[in-house]
């Protein structure tokens, strides 16, 4: 019993030594304060469990009680600095509910999402869907965007192809004429030098046309259009699909559970009255302590610590005193 007194009072910061001193007065207060503290603890231990496993996605057992520990050690410290303020603390009590207020706010939207996970599985169901059926609109406006503009691109180099082919049919062949300057003798002169004179000669070549080539380069963007016209239709058929898919894949996020949270508690008056419930339990077991520490008169603990401290304040004026003399 002496071991579980103390470490009762390790946990609430109060002074085994002092406590033993004094009367029942102190000793009740003692045992509501740790009644307090525990609540308060296996609460937050809770919702660190439950933010764990839904929020950050720990899987594993010993990571999850990590976070547990975390958020008691945390309330645990925030609860200790109201138990341990000597004297009044205005402000500190002002921040204290303030911080009641949210943190009930945080308790009771983790609560709710696994009290009414159903209602709200089924809130991101339909929300999804709206956004699934959205998604396809646009995907399917851009597919039509797609497909026009390359119907446009094969029209206009089928309207080319046709004029080449109807000037191939007309002109199968071109002639190229080349033309050629060479020097020939044609005598020698008084001297007996050789008389030069320039000779052309024209050769004529018939060869392919060579729209031709370019009637073959344009057959072959032809193909490639039409590969990415049977690309996009086969998409577009399959964008439902695709589409659902993709949404399948993604995990819920906080922010979309918390709209559908806050959607499922506003569209019903019963479950915007068990939220209202729910969050004003969790708000007076924040302000346990709290009222507690202000709401009793002072117990006998509290006027020893106080008494210590007016003698602290006592012997260091007197010595400053001493010392200025």
């Amino acid at each position: 019993m002496k071991s579980l007194k103390e470490i009762g009072c390790s946990l609430i910061g109060w002074n085994p030594a002092i406590l033993k001193e004094c009367g029942e007065a102190s000793q009740r207060q003692f045992r509501k304060l740790l009644s307090a503290i525990c609540i308060m603890m296996v609460l937050w231990g809770t919702i660190g469990y439950c933010f764990a496993e839904r929020y950050i996605g720990i899987e594993s057992i010993p990571f999850k009680l990590l976070v547990v520990v975390a958020f008691m050690f945390i309330i645990l410290c925030v609860e200790r600095v109201i138990i341990l303020t000597v004297g009044k603390a205005r402000l500190m009590t002002v921040m204290r509910v303030m911080m009641a207020l949210c943190m009930a706010v945080l308790g009771s939207c983790i609560f709710d999402q696994i009290i009414f996970s159903n209602d709200i599985q089924q809130t991101i169901q339909e929300r999804r869907e709206e956004k699934i059926i959205s998604t396809i609109d646009k995907r399917l406006s851009v597919y039509d965007t797609d497909i026009k503009r390359i119907n446009a691109a094969i029209d206009s180099i089928s309207k080319v192809n046709d004029a080449l082919y109807r000037e191939l049919e007309a002109k199968p062949t071109t002639t190229i004429t080349t033309v050629s300057t060479s020097q020939q003798v044609a005598g020698i002169d008084a001297n007996g030098k050789p008389i030069k004179t320039n000779v052309q000669s024209v050769n004529k070549t018939v060869v392919p046309n060579p729209r031709a080539e370019q009637a073959k380069g344009n057959e072959e963007q032809l193909k490639i259009y039409n590969a990415q016209l049977d690309e996009l239709r086969n998409d577009k058929k399959n964008i439902d699909k695709t589409v659902r898919e993709d949404f399948s894949k993604r995990p819920t996020g906080f922010i979309e559970e918390l709209e559908a949270t806050l959607a499922v508690v506003s569209q019903s008056p019963v479950s915007l009255t068990f939220y209202i419930i729910l969050f004003m339990f969790l708000t007076f077991l924040e302000l346990f302590v709290l009222t507690i520490k202000t709401g009793d008169s002072k117990c006998d603990y509290e006027l020893i610590v106080e008494h210590q401290l007016e003698l602290k304040k006592n012997v260091m004026l007197n010595t400053e005193n001493t010392l200025k003399k």
